[in-house]
């Protein structure tokens, strides 16, 4: 046995229970949700219409799918309202939580209308029980504002054509002929029929259950597409169909009140190792494992801190999950006592990394991690992750962003399916950092600009037989402590040798300097 549980105009009571006075009052409700002051919603190309309409709308002239204007001028007291997200929400959990309380399989079938199974449910076969609790849940949802209608069938359909049936409630009894004639004479719109349908049934002069039952099944289907067919068992009663079931989010988290306010990490990390494997048990019995541990330290004088380990490759295995934990905890040092915890684990689906063919791979992602944290604990976070070039023509400018093997591997298929332009010339390969140099320079004689002439100290020393240049770079020059400018040469010595060299302007001691610097080496 299955019971459906139906809000008809679903809009409309969402609204109604919040405004019970507007339920003898002429209001319509308009398509979109209302949305809060600020909030950008989406132009749209065509003028909202009326999903729902009170009886005295309705009794007035009012129509639904029509316009505000066309409703208006039928009915000039009129009142549009747009939907309430918050009222249908509310609504919504209303039925759910019935729902979840009578049965623990359930599917949410359409906004306004939730089908159960009443396998587990004792007694529900009994004379008069399914109406009974029917009218129980009606008088229910009648202390919330909300008229809802019940409905009780063999299986789902069934369920939910009674629910449209019922007045406050309907139960469709008997042997497989026997509902097949209390179908019969009701509306053919009882079914959800899409347009094209409608129109070829309506042509075929067909308006009820049994005159489209009538019709061979085979040929309807043949005819009209297998859509057709589940229509035709529908109607018939025959239609028997698993429920998409509802289950609500587990929230797998912990929450610790210590006894004894902790200074020290040793005991902490011990009951934190015990509330990872009460975590890891929880996912275990879902089969699923963790993407992210979330630990919140709370402090004696209110104050709290976060922290958050990801985990690259989802898992639950205890051992190495406390080492990454034990890792991005080691070098954190807690100046006031901890009171309490939360820890909190984020669930994933294991085995879920991608994995492409002729790429490789990190071979333990999460080992790959603690070495990553033990290396951020030496150097620091800053200074840690995937060099990322900044958006500015400054030779060497970078960020460090935190190290994502996914997303560099996505950057490594970009690179490599990319058209290189041929080489030309000879490679520059360069020093990085840049190494500093000490040369002559002399004056050109018909720009009057200074150039070097000779390299006195560094890793090269030579004087030059041929030069190119300057290169003129700047930037940042809206911004006087970012701003930078300097030039660049490429210079021959007398040995041969090709170098590029650089000049840029620094301050020191308070007045900004040349400052000469070794780029690279061509060849």
């Amino acid at each position: 046995m299955f019971a459906s549980l139906y809000l008809p105009d679903f809009p409309l009571q969402a609204r109604l229970s919040r405004q019970p006075g507007w339920r003898w009052e002429a209001i319509g409700i308009l398509e979109g949700f209302d949305e809060n002051p600020g909030e950008s919603s989406p132009k749209r190309t065509t003028p909202p219409k009326l999903v729902a309409l009170t009886r005295a709308a309705a009794e007035a002239g009012a129509l639904p799918g029509t316009t505000a204007a066309q409703a208006k001028a039928r009915c000039g007291h009129l009142r549009v309202v747009p939907r309430s997200r918050e009222d249908e929400s509310a609504a919504r959990g209303a039925l759910l939580e019935t729902a979840a309380n009578i049965a623990a399989d359930f599917e949410e079938t359409a906004p306004g209308l939730v089908t159960i199974d009443l396998g587990p449910v004792r007694g529900i076969g009994k004379a008069g029980a399914a109406e009974r609790l029917g009218h129980e849940w009606v008088a229910g949802f009648a202390d919330r504002e909300l008229n809802l209608q019940a409905g009780f069938g063999p299986n789902p359909d069934l369920a939910i054509l009674a629910a449209r049936l019922a007045d406050p409630v309907h139960v469709f009894r008997g042997d497989p002929a026997a509902i097949r004639a209390q179908l019969a004479p009701l509306p053919l719109d009882l079914l959800d029929l899409p347009n094209d349908y409608r129109a070829i049934l309506t042509l075929w002069g067909i308006g009820t259950l049994g005159e489209f039952t009538a019709l061979p099944r085979d040929e309807i289907a043949e005819r009209l597409g297998p859509g057709a067919g589940e229509l035709w068992d529908q109607a018939a009663g025959s239609c028997h169909r698993l429920l998409q079931l509802v289950r609500p989010e587990k929230d797998y988290a912990v929450e610790v009140n210590l006894d004894y306010e902790l200074t020290s990490l040793e005991p902490l990390m011990f009951l934190l190792r015990r509330s990872l494997e009460t975590l890891l048990l929880q996912l275990e019995s879902a089969y699923l494992a963790t993407s992210e541990l979330r630990l919140v330290l709370k402090f004696s004088d209110g104050s709290s801190s976060e922290q958050l380990v990801r985990i690259p490759d989802a898992s639950r295995d205890l051992e190495q999950l406390f080492g990454l934990l034990h890792t991005r905890l080691g070098d954190k040092k807690f100046s006031r006592p901890i009171e309490s915890y939360e820890f909190s684990a984020t669930p994933a689906r294991p085995g879920e990394q991608p994995f492409h063919l002729f790429e490789t791979t990190l071979r333990d992602p999460n080992r790959f991690a603690e070495t990553l944290a033990q290396v951020e604990a030496l150097v620091g976070s800053e200074n840690v992750g995937s060099p990322e070039p900044l958006d500015t023509h400054r030779p060497d400018a970078f960020a460090m962003r935190e190290f994502d093997p996914d997303a560099n591997a996505g950057e490594k298929r970009e690179a490599a399916s990319a058209s290189l332009p041929a080489l030309q010339g000879l490679p520059l390969r360069r020093f990085r950092p840049p190494l500093p140099i000490d040369l002559d320079t002399r004056r050109d004689p018909e720009t009057g600009r200074l150039g070097p002439a000779e390299i006195l100290t560094g890793q090269i020393r030579g004087r030059l037989r041929q030069l190119a240049g300057p290169w003129r770079l700047s930037g940042d020059w809206w911004e006087s402590a970012r701003h930078w400018r300097r030039e660049e040469w490429d210079i021959q010595l007398e040995d041969g040798s090709l170098y590029r060299i650089a000049c840029a302007w620094e301050v020191r001691g308070g007045e900004k300097v040349a400052v000469w610097y070794l780029e690279g080496v061509y060849g």
